[in-house]
């Protein structure tokens, strides 16, 4: 996957909020996609509508709709693909593994899937940060919103942002 940008948010209320600000900015869902670990559930990404949990009033104008096709499309890749960790991922990068053989990836470690995003001398730190709980959202952009998505990252309490 080329010419993508992806935020780490610490949890997944923030990158819930990061992918209600895309959906605001116009991303569709199948350009982007989620890689967590498999201690989180599909419940773990909802937010309620009656929390301030969407800073700056972006939930009221944004349905969830993108939210919603995204976290249903998680596919669980288990122990034998990732070398150990399960994780749960969702969107175009379900697509590029299932081409590929997400268990015949570099070995099947974490990293190999999250390689498919992050530039190879990174890796190791995604890899870690998501065993322990973080959210990696890679969201593919085009010139035209390639500063809006970044923004919308950062924003949203992206605590690294990277473009591949």
């Amino acid at each position: 996957m080329s010419n993508v940008i992806t935020g780490l948010f610490g949890n997944t209320s923030k990158a819930t909020l990061a992918i209600y600000r895309l959906e605001a900015l116009g991303v569709k869902d199948s350009e982007i996609s989620i890689v967590a670990n498999d201690s989180y559930t599909k419940d773990d990404f909802a937010v309620d509508e009656g929390t301030k949990a969407a800073e700056g009033g972006i939930l009221g104008a944004a349905s969830g709709g993108v939210l919603a096709a995204i976290v249903g499309g998680f596919t669980a890749v288990g122990t034998v693909a990732t070398g150990g960790a399960g994780l749960l991922v969702a969107g175009p990068l379900v697509a590029a593994l299932a081409a590929g053989g997400a268990g015949a990836a570099a070995g099947g470690a974490v990293g190999a899937i999250v390689g498919a995003f992050i530039p190879e001398h990174e890796i190791k730190y995604y890899e870690d940060a998501i065993k322990e709980g973080s959210v990696l959202i890679g969201v593919k952009y085009t010139s035209d919103n390639k500063d809006d998505i970044k923004e919308a990252l950062e924003n949203a309490g992206a605590e690294n942002v990277s473009t591949a």
